[in-house]
């Protein structure tokens, strides 16, 4: 079984400054440009399945990206990104102002991290590696599937196909936006293909490459 995996594209949330993990928030005008321009990795996928996150960004991403096929997606729950709780929607600087140290540790320790009322990493991993193993079991060994997701959701898929320990989260780079990872199943076993795949896009288009903060997780990440 082959699996691609796609970030969704560069989300309003994306460019705001602020914590967007449930807020429903949509593709911003590059964002429509970075999923069409996906289209071209899928020309010459035959895909058996189409999965989505259950918030809006994916399915404009998957949309976009793979056209007349709207009317196919599976849309699960287990997708969504990781639940910020109190810090949905607030910007950064809020923040930190309102819950420093927790914030602190997001940003330098996320598995130590605890949103208040939201999901943590060890949370988020028991749910998308559930979501995985399920996609698994409904689809033949022979299959081809693209599954549209999320960052958080993304990085905590690959430290479970390159068993990782969950603390290894903050070494795992924030892929670029509307990127394609290849997983493979065979035999009960996970294998990564390739990862983290945007030749689709232009150099003045991609999102995390063109961001500051894009350059200097880039710098320091292991994986």
């Amino acid at each position: 079984m082959k699996i691609y995996l796609v970030r969704h594209a560069e989300s309003l949330g994306n460019i705001s400054e602020s914590f967007n993990g449930r807020q429903d928030v949509h593709l911003s005008e590059n964002g429509r440009i970075q999923a069409s321009m996906l289209s071209s990795f899928f020309n010459d996928k035959k895909l058996d399945r189409v999965y989505t996150s259950e918030l809006t960004r994916t399915i404009q991403t998957a949309s976009l990206a793979l056209p007349g096929l709207e009317s196919t997606f599976i849309k699960k729950e287990n997708l969504n990104e990781i639940n910020g709780g109190d810090w949905e929607g607030r910007f950064y600087v809020d923040i930190l102002k309102l819950w420093g140290e927790e914030f602190r540790k997001w940003r330098e320790a996320p598995h130590e991290a605890q949103p208040p009322n939201g999901e943590n990493v060890n949370d988020l991993k028991t749910r998308v590696v559930g979501a995985l193993e399920e996609i698994v079991s409904e689809n033949s060994t022979d299959s081809t599937i693209a599954v549209f997701s999320h960052g958080a959701v993304i990085k905590t898929i690959i430290t479970f196909i390159r068993s990782l320990p969950i603390d290894a989260f903050i070494d795992i780079a924030w892929y670029e936006n509307s990127s394609v990872t290849e997983i493979n199943y065979e035999n009960g076993v996970y294998s990564l293909g390739f990862y983290d795949n945007h030749d689709h896009l232009p150099n003045e288009i991609k999102t995390v490459a063109n961001s500051e903060w894009g350059r200097s997780m880039k710098s320091t990440c292991k994986y």
